[in-house]
C-alpha cells in the first residue's frame, strides 16, 4: 500500500512542480512582451503572489498526505461517512 501512495504522491509533486514552472516560464513570456511592445512593466508582485500561493498549496498537500499515509484507514471511513450523511440529506 505504501508503494501506491508514494506513487500517488511523486505524481501530483511532479504536477505541482510543471505547474509553478509554467506560472514563472509564462510569467517571463508576458513581462518580456509587455516590455517589448508597450514599454510597460508587468506586476511580479502578483505573479510572486500566485506562486507563493501555489507553493504553499504544495507544501499543505504534501503535509496532508504525510498524515493521510499515516492514517488512511481511518481517514477514508470518515470520508464516506461524511459523504453517505451529504448525499442522505440532500435526498430530503
Amino acid at each position: 500500500m505504501n508503494f501506491f501512495f508514494e506513487s500517488i504522491q511523486s505524481l501530483i509533486n511532479l504536477i505541482f512542480l510543471i505547474v509553478v514552472l509554467g506560472t514563472v516560464v509564462i510569467s517571463w513570456v508576458f513581462a518580456d512582451r509587455l516590455r517589448k511592445r508597450h514599454n510597460a512593466d508587468f506586476p511580479w508582485n502578483k505573479a510572486l503572489a500566485i506562486i507563493g500561493i501555489e507553493v504553499l498549496t504544495w507544501i499543505a498537500f504534501n503535509i496532508f498526505f504525510e498524515i493521510f499515509q499515516a492514517n488512511w484507514m481511518w481517514i477514508s471511513i470518515g470520508a464516506i461517512i461524511v459523504i453517505f450523511i451529504i448525499l442522505k440529506r440532500k435526498g430530503k
